[in-house]
């Protein structure tokens, strides 16, 4: 007897197709959308990357400069108001440009002041991702005759002497006919200002003596023989470091508050042997005695208002106290006095010294 085997169709089927399906290829993924492909429709303004060099620029006189404004987007690119700054301002020559186009920048700038500039503008457009542009520009300003520092600040020990020179530059050096004005200089100093010599600079020497104690405060100022600038000038200091010090150095006593006025400065110096001799008030409803030695050469100089001797209208009383001492580097040391407010309510009781 014959048996006959018979096996599923399916299996068999799957199995034949397999090859095929191997065989057939990727599928093809249709075109993207436009916006995930290029972004949405759009102009875009382009310029080279900031800053933008305006230099060379002279004090007082106009610069241009021309920068290429380029769309690169899609559509039209739409150039609004430019926003000028203190010292620059702006054009196109087209308000409209193409997509793929360029357009030009002019751009003036004049300054009054010199030294390093730093100028925005802001231009207006229909970009959507630079609707408001700032563009920066930059320069080296050239003065038209100034000093080449903006201030000398010399510094030493009470005893010691300091120089700096400072020279004059700019581009009406050689036209000018610089006169040294003494009336601004600082007290302990003097200032040379020898005869320049064609090709040199103008130079002049600020000589800081050391014999005072303290700041002393001052302007070189010279006349230029020009009708702009006539006078130029520069502040400078010397600082002398002695060996009092004292603290507050500027006391103050609020008359407002009810109950004595007294304030308490404390006078020390590094000078051995240190004494305060005595403090007498040169100004002021004040009064001042001395207490000490309180420490190492360390005293303490009390002050408190007279409030009979303060004007029942007045809002603030003013005065000095000068403190006596053997200190060699400010032996007598002048101390500004001020009370403010007026006073609260009946006036004590209080007599003079």
């Amino acid at each position: 007897m014959t048996i006959k085997q018979t096996f599923p169709l399916l299996p068999i089927l799957a199995v034949l197709g397999l090859p095929a399906a191997c065989q057939r290829g990727p599928r093809k993924a249709g075109p993207p959308a436009p916006s995930e492909a290029t972004g949405p429709a759009a102009p875009r303004l382009q310029l080279a990357p900031p800053p933008y060099e305006m230099g060379p620029v002279v004090q007082d006189e106009s610069v241009r400069r021309v920068f290429t404004v380029s769309n690169a987007g899609s559509l039209p690119l739409e150039i609004g108001a430019i926003d000028a700054s203190r010292f620059c301002s702006a054009s196109m020559d087209a308000k409209t440009i193409a997509p793929g186009s360029s357009g030009q920048l002019e751009v003036t700038c004049r300054s009054d002041l010199y030294g390093p500039m730093r100028e925005f503008i802001l231009i207006h457009s229909n970009d959507p991702q630079a609707d408001r542009l700032p563009v920066e520009l930059v320069a080296n300003v050239t003065p038209l005759l100034a000093f080449d520092a903006q201030v000398l600040d010399l510094q030493m020990p009470f005893g010691e002497q300091r120089w700096q020179e400072v020279h004059l530059v700019g581009t009406l050096l050689d036209a000018a006919s610089i006169k040294l004005k003494k009336s601004g200089l600082a007290e302990d100093s003097s200032v040379e200002f020898p005869a320049r010599q064609p090709g040199s600079p103008a130079t002049l020497r600020v000589h800081c003596h050391g014999k005072k104690a303290g700041m002393h405060a001052g302007n070189l100022i010279v006349a230029t023989g020009l009708s702009r600038p006539k006078e130029i000038a520069m502040p400078y200091a010397c600082k002398v470091a002695g060996t009092l010090e004292v603290s507050p150095s500027n006391p103050y006593f609020n008359l407002k508050l009810p109950g004595p006025k007294l304030v308490s400065i404390e006078v020390r110096s590094s000078q051995p042997g240190f004494q305060v001799h005595g403090a007498r008030v040169l100004e002021g409803p004040f009064a001042a005695s001395v207490e000490g030695p309180v420490g190492d050469n360390v005293f303490r100089v009390q002050v408190r208002v007279l409030e009979d001797r303060v004007a029942d209208d007045s809002r603030a009383s003013q005065g000095k106290v000068l403190i006596l001492s053997n200190d060699r580097t400010e032996p007598q040391k002048e101390i500004p006095l001020f009370g403010f407010g007026k006073l609260n309510g009946a006036k004590a009781e209080s007599t003079a010294p």
